[in-house]
């Protein structure tokens, strides 16, 4: 699997503003915009998404381009969860493409506790696929399980 970080020096120095309201106003590269043609789970019509640093080893921000409310911490379960492992389908959308497993990196989605006790939790059972050279992405539930929707996930 692939590590992408927003600061990969294949990224062009062109940048895209982008709203957020967790995160404020941001100048993002625009190669560092992805593509979800399908969306995602819950969020069919959101698009156009930006993958944003989060200062921490493993973690990243999937902000909406579009709508500055959509956002999702994103954690790589390979760093977080010793034994991590998915078979990674083709996901190219071109007949006869073919993208290997080394180009395509894998996020689990966290959902942050919300205050009291809670904990956070990863979505170990519907990853994240980001195609780095094409620059689109996907979630893929997967029939393994092994990997539940809420695992819990200590940010320590």
């Amino acid at each position: 699997m692939t590590t992408l970080t927003a600061s990969d020096p294949t990224m062009d120095a062109v940048e895209s503003p982008i709203a957020s309201d967790l995160l404020g106003p941001l100048q993002v590269p625009s190669a560092a915009l992805l593509t979800f043609p399908a969306g995602l789970l819950g969020f069919p019509e959101a698009r156009r998404w930006a993958l944003i640093p989060s200062g921490r080893d493993g973690l990243a921000w999937l902000q909406s381009a579009d709508a500055s409310d959509l956002i999702f911490l994103l954690a790589d379960p390979f760093h977080w969860f010793p034994g991590y492992e998915i078979d990674v389908p083709n996901m190219s959308a071109t007949p006869g493409e073919v993208v290997t497993p080394e180009s395509i990196a894998v996020f689990a989605i966290v959902t942050l506790p919300g205050g009291g006790n809670d904990r956070a939790s990863a979505n170990l059972r519907a990853p994240v696929l980001l195609d780095v050279a094409s620059r689109t992405g996907r979630q893929m539930v997967l029939a393994d399980d092994r990997y539940q929707v809420q695992t819990p996930f200590d940010l320590e």
